[in-house]
C-alpha cells in the first residue's frame, strides 16, 4: 500500500493520527534487523541513539563482531540460530557500545521470511536499566493505586471516569465497573457537584493543581447512611512529556473525624461564649417572668429552635416545695415560650400564665418527677403525643418537630421546673453534649429564677404584713376629715414612705 492509499483510508490522514505516546518515547525502543549470516540489514535512528553507531557504521556489519565482546560470541550466535530456525526469544545479555562501554540490553527477538523465503531475525531492544525502573515504577504505582487508604481516581479530560481505585468504589458505592465513561455527576452521592466539576476544568485549563477541597456527602459504606462525612479532595493535571493533557488525577481522603473535631471544638467556644453571655443576660431583675424570658431567648440562639420554660405551679404558694411523687399529675405554670426561626410548632405550647396540667406519662412530668433530664433524639409518633399536656400532636408532627430535650431547672435542691427544647429546622438531632450544655444552662438559669421567686415571695409577705398594719377605719375627730393611704416600697428604689 502506497502512501496515497493510506491517506485515502484514513481519510486524508488527520482522523487516524493521534499524539505519540510517551511509554515508548520513555524506553527508547530500538530494532535492529539480521540477515540469515548475521550481517545487519536494518538499522534505527533509536538503535543509533541506544549504541551510539550510526546507521552507516552498522548496515552491512556482522552484528557479532560489532556488538558481542568475544566472551558472550558463541553463546549469542547460538541463540541467533534457533531465532533463524524459527524460535521466538526474549532476554538480556550485554552489547558492546561504540564508547566502549557495555550496556546490559533487553531483547525481544523473532524470525521474519520475506516472499523469496530469505530468513531474517527482528530485534526489538531497550536499556534494560530504564526497562526494570518502569517495571518497578508502574509495580509500585498499581499497588499503590489498588491498596491506598484513600480514594483514588483518572478521569479523561471530558471528565469521564477512566480509573477508579476500590476505596473510591467504596465512597461511591458502586463498582468501578460501573463508573467507568461517567461523570462525577452521575456517580458522586451528593445532591450539586457542579463546584467538583468547575475544578476539575480549573485544573485542566490551567495545570495549577487545587489541594484540599472540602466536600460534605453521604456515603453507602457507612453503616448509618444519613451520617455526613466531610471528605478532603485534591486534583491535578496529568499530561506526557509532549505536554499533551492526559487528564485530571483525583484523590479523595476521609476528613470525617478532624472535621468533626474542629466542628465540635467550634461549637465548644460558642457554647462557652453562650454561657458567659447568659451570666449577663439572665436574672438582670428579680422579676420572675422576665427572667423566664431571658432563659429562653438564649436557649433558641444556638440550641433549639423552640424553647419554653414551665414552672412548678406549687412553688407559687409553697415557701419550701417537695419534689413531685413519680406516677403522679403535675401542674405547671408556663412562664416563657420562644422561637427562632418563627415555626407553627409553637402553637402546641399552654398559654404563658395559665396553669396547665401534665399527666404522669408526659416527657415533662418525668423530667420534675425524677430531676433528670429526658433526651429524645428522634421522635416517633408515640413520643410526641407525650409532648404537650394536650394529646394531640398533628400540630407538631406538621411543623416537622423531630427532637426533644427537657432539662430541670434545680437550685439548691429543690426542682422549680423544666426547661423544655425542640428541634424543628434544624436537621441534627440532639445528642448527649446538647444534654450536657442544656444542663449547665438550665442550673445557672435555675439560680436566677429561684432569686427571683424568693423576691417574689418576701416581697409579697411584706406587702401583705404593711397592708395588714393599715388601720381599717380613720379615727372619728371632731371638726376634722381624715383620710389614710399607704405607698409601699416600689421595685426600683425599695424606699417605702409613711402614711
Amino acid at each position: 500500500m502506497d502512501r496515497y492509499d493510506v491517506e485515502a483510508d484514513s481519510g486524508g490522514g488527520d482522523e487516524l493520527a493521534s499524539a505519540p505516546g510517551g511509554l515508548l518515547d520513555l524506553l527508547g525502543v530500538a530494532a535492529a534487523v539480521l540477515n540469515d549470516e548475521g550481517r545487519i540489514v536494518l538499522w534505527s535512528p533509536e538503535a543509533e541513539h541506544l549504541f551510539g553507531y550510526s546507521s552507516a557504521e552498522a548496515l552491512g556489519q556482522h552484528a557479532a563482531d560489532l556488538l558481542i565482546d568475544p566472551r558472550h560470541r558463541s553463546r549469542v550466535l547460538k541463540l541467533f540460530n534457533r531465532v533463524l530456525a524459527g524460535e521466538s526469544w526474549a532476554g538480556g545479555f550485554p552489547i558492546r557500545c561504540k564508547d566502549g562501554t557495555a550496556r546490559q540490553t533487553e531483547f525481544r527477538n523473532v524470525p521474519l521470511q520475506d516472499d523469496q523465503h530469505h530468513t531474517y531475525a527482528l530485534g526489538i531492544a531497550t536499556d534494560q536499566t530504564k526497562l526494570r525502573e518502569l517495571e518497578t515504577g508502574l509495580a509500585l504505582t498499581s499497588r499503590l493505586f489498588h491498596h491506598a487508604p484513600f480514594g483514588l481516581a483518572v478521569l479523561d479530560p471530558g471528565l469521564r471516569y477512566m480509573l477508579v481505585n476500590p476505596v473510591l468504589e467504596k465512597i461511591h458505592g458502586r463498582p468501578a465497573g460501573e463508573t467507568v465513561g461517567l461523570r462525577p455527576s452521575e456517580v458522586i452521592p451528593v445532591a450539586d457537584t457542579t463546584q467538583i466539576e468547575a475544578a476539575m476544568r480549573h485544573v485542566l485549563a490551567t495545570g495549577e493543581p487545587l489541594l484540599n477541597q472540602l466536600t460534605i456527602s453521604t456515603t453507602p459504606s457507612d453503616p448509618d447512611p444519613s451520617n455526613e462525612h466531610a471528605w478532603s479532595a485534591s486534583y491535578y493535571r496529568l499530561q506526557d512529556q509532549h505536554a499533551r493533557i492526559l487528564g485530571v488525577a483525583v484523590t479523595v481522603v476521609d476528613d470525617t473525624e478532624r472535621h468533626r473535631a474542629a466542628a465540635e471544638a467550634t461549637r465548644a467556644r460558642r457554647r462557652l461564649a453562650m454561657l458567659a453571655e447568659a451570666g449577663v443576660r439572665i436574672g438582670s431583675t428579680l422579676d420572675l417572668e422576665r427572667t423566664a424570658h431571658e432563659v429562653a431567648d438564649i436557649a433558641v440562639d444556638d440550641l433549639a429552635d423552640v424553647a419554653a420554660v414551665d414552672i412548678l405551679d406549687v412553688i407559687f404558694t409553697a415557701a419550701d416545695p417537695a419534689l413531685p411523687d413519680t406516677g403522679q399529675d403535675v401542674a405547671f405554670r408556663p412562664l416563657a415560650v420562644a422561637a427562632r426561626p418563627p415555626t407553627d410548632a409553637v402553637q402546641a405550647a399552654d398559654p404563658v400564665g395559665e396553669v396547665a396540667v401534665y399527666a404522669a406519662d408526659r416527657l415533662v412530668t418525668q423530667c420534675v418527677t425524677t430531676g433528670r433530664p429526658v433526651l429524645v433524639p428522634h421522635l416517633s409518633a408515640e413520643t410526641l403525643r407525650r409532648l404537650g399536656s394536650r394529646p394531640d400532636s398533628d400540630v407538631l408532627e406538621r411543623a416537622g418537630a423531630h427532637s426533644y430535650l427537657a432539662v430541670p431547672l434545680m437550685a439548691h435542691g429543690c426542682v422549680l421546673g423544666a426547661l423544655s427544647l425542640l428541634r424543628v429546622h434544624n436537621a441534627r438531632p440532639f445528642d448527649q453534649d446538647d444534654r450536657d450544655f442544656a444542663t449547665e444552662l438550665a442550673d445557672r438559669a435555675a439560680i436566677c429564677i429561684d432569686n427571683a421567686r424568693w423576691y417574689r415571695h418576701e416581697r409579697d409577705t411584706a406587702l401583705a404584713l404593711q397592708r395588714s398594719l393599715l388601720p381599717h377605719q380613720a379615727p372619728d375627730r371632731p371638726g376634722l376629715e381624715v383620710a389614710t393611704r399607704y405607698c409601699p416600697a416600689d421595685d426600683t428604689s425599695e424606699n417605702g414612705r409613711e402614711w
